[in-house]
């Protein structure tokens, strides 16, 4: 059991796409589905970062919000992203993925 179960959490992923073409029509859909299935919230999609300190790699960042910890971790183990998982793995260089707990002040 985690200290953070039960309370809000956010995986955030810098992402080196490559191949938008197969990011775009064999990750995506399948991921967003996924998220929404495991009540997830997609907060940001965008390659539009703007680097204000250090040195953002990635051309694609995302930040979903999970409920809890065992949401997340639903989403990460669903069988069908895992599958689609592929097609992220085939069209980016690489990807930081991370999971955060919500700040409680």
């Amino acid at each position: 059991m985690s200290e953070h179960e039960g309370e809000t959490v956010y995986i955030v992923a810098q992402i080196a796409v490559e191949d938008w073409d197969t990011y775009r029509s064999e990750y995506m859909p399948t991921t967003f589905d996924r998220i929404t299935a495991h009540d997830g919230e997609v907060l940001v999609a965008s390659e539009a970062a703007e680097e204000l300190e250090g040195d953002w790699a990635g051309n694609w960042t995302v930040v979903i919000e999970f409920p809890s910890e065992d949401d997340a971790y639903a989403f990460m183990q669903d069988e069908e992203y895992v599958e689609a998982m592929s097609a992220r793995h085939e069209a980016a260089a690489w990807s930081d993925i991370a999971m955060l707990p919500g700040f409680d002040g």
